[in-house]
């Protein structure tokens, strides 16, 4: 399922499937964009990858946001990307769940060959000049990690990923401008909840 609206937009679609010994559910896509000068790059690799609107208000709109969202799945259990507004101009921000990136502000990753699934994320991006770029991955196991996030002010930097086998919790929130962040859960069959509030 894809859903495209908005001027000026630049997408790159990736999709591709697998069948295993059992029926794997399709791939869905679902894009509500309004504005200018959008870039998006999607790959989702393997099936049962979602990236859909947080609800019915749910909405990517402004200038020049880029935007790369990369999925990787072996599993029949769901990665969930959920995006409420993204709202703002001279925003840069890449998610991938299955997939790690190469550094903290790369666009090249890798994939180790066995990615369970089970990862859930929710991008909340209000503001102009945000980077928010992060992974969660792990390998085999279909209990994922969990990311949300809230980011209503400008000049943030976020480096967030969380990695191995092992239910993980993260929440980020925050309402100051001019932030510098980096948090990293990892450790195999280990159970991490992490939570930042930052307000003015």
């Amino acid at each position: 399922m894809k859903k495209i609206t908005g001027t000026h937009l630049g997408i790159t679609v990736l999709l591709s499937y697998f069948m295993a010994q059992f029926c794997l559910a399709d791939n869905e896509i679902t894009i509500d964009q309004s504005g200018d000068n959008l870039d998006i790059t999607i790959e989702q690799v393997g099936a049962n990858n979602i990236i859909k609107e947080y609800d019915y208000s749910s909405y990517i709109e402004g200038g020049n946001l880029d935007l790369m969202l990369v999925q990787y799945n072996d599993t029949s259990t769901n990665n969930v990307i959920e995006y409420w507004h993204l709202d703002g101009s001279g925003n840069t921000v890449r998610w991938a769940q299955g997939a790690a990136w190469t550094g903290a502000t790369s666009e090249t990753y890798t994939y180790d060959g066995d990615e369970g699934g089970g990862h859930y994320a929710r991008l909340d991006i209000h503001g102009d000049n945000n980077h928010l770029q992060g992974h969660q991955t792990n390998q085999g196991s279909t209990t994922g990690h969990t990311f949300t996030s809230i980011l209503y002010s400008d000049n943030n930097d976020v480096w967030v990923r969380q990695q191995h086998d092992g239910a993980k919790s993260l929440d980020l929130t925050t309402w100051v401008d001019g932030n510098d962040i980096s948090i990293r859960q990892k450790g195999s069959l280990a159970q991490h909840t992490g939570f930042f509030f930052s307000f003015i």
